[in-house]
């Protein structure tokens, strides 16, 4: 029984997180978007185009995160 509230725990922990991660990920695709349609220095444009495909990488990665937990917890049971 200790493994199956073990697998709940790291269920909840990852729809956690990317649940946590989407929010943070639209916030800063918003503040990047903003930026990038008011700013005048090409410096500044590059800078939010950066920012915003670092942010899609992140998301990315804590989707892998997700898809991996499930894929092992599939293999597992």
């Amino acid at each position: 029984m200790p493994d199956a509230a073990l697998g709940q725990v790291l269920t909840r922990l990852t729809s956690l997180l990317v649940d946590l991660a989407g929010g943070v990920f639209t916030l800063v695709m918003v503040y990047g978007a903003i930026r990038f349609m008011v700013s005048h220095n090409p410096r500044t444009v590059q800078g939010s185009k950066e920012l915003m495909g670092r942010a899609a990488i992140g998301l990315g990665i804590v989707l892998m995160v997700d898809v991996l937990r499930q894929l092992i917890q599939y293999v597992v049971s």
